[in-house]
């Protein structure tokens, strides 16, 4: 039996694809709804606005990166081995699934989302690039990566480069990604 939370769960799952297929501003509850085979007052029941089911894809995108760096932010590791990680995450999500990085497709709708919808993207941002920027000032101080100006600057054209490769792998194919990353290592003497 699907429980309220199962319900929601998949509301949400349904909802975190066709972000990922057509942007935020490119569904309704009825897309929801529809394959689900439930009433569009289930999905309000659950998200009684859209900007509530925004926030809470956003809650769930930051929970993900939390969960996958938490341990990295506390006790560190190997810098290398966490950023191979990213690469290898975002490299096979494209390849599996044609995904880019939410943060890339809230981008384009960003203008047009509530205040509350528009705080959630921003802290998963600052979320993000505050990992990357440690995973970067770790692995230089440690002596694996090279490269010039903070941390935090680099780590910005990093997420920058992967974000803007995916959405041109889109067109041009994954080797573009592939390519990408490939600068990315030799950027930082990798």
């Amino acid at each position: 039996m699907t429980t309220p939370r199962d319900t929601r769960n998949l509301i949400l799952d349904r909802a975190d694809r066709l972000l990922l297929e057509r942007g935020f501003n490119g569904f309704s509850y009825k897309d929801i709804s529809n394959p689900m085979g439930i009433k569009n007052a289930a999905v309000h029941y659950h998200f009684s606005t859209k900007e509530d089911l925004g926030v809470a894809l956003f809650d769930r995108y930051r929970e993900i990166l939390r969960d996958k760096t938490t341990d990295f932010m506390t006790r560190g590791g190997h810098p290398l081995n966490q950023l191979e990680s990213y690469f290898q995450f975002t490299l096979e999500s494209f390849k599996e699934r044609g995904e880019i990085c939410p943060m890339g497709i809230m981008a384009s709708d960003f203008n047009t989302m509530p205040p509350r919808m528009k705080r959630q993207a921003q802290l998963l941002v600052e979320e993000m690039i505050a990992w990357l920027t440690r995973v970067l000032e770790l692995g230089r101080d440690q002596g694996f990566y090279r490269f010039p100006g903070p941390p935090r600057d680099k780590a910005i054209a990093v997420k920058s480069c992967l974000q803007g490769a995916a959405q041109l792998a889109r067109i041009s194919g994954v080797e573009v990604f592939e390519d990408a990353i490939q600068q990315i290592r030799r950027d930082l003497f990798i």
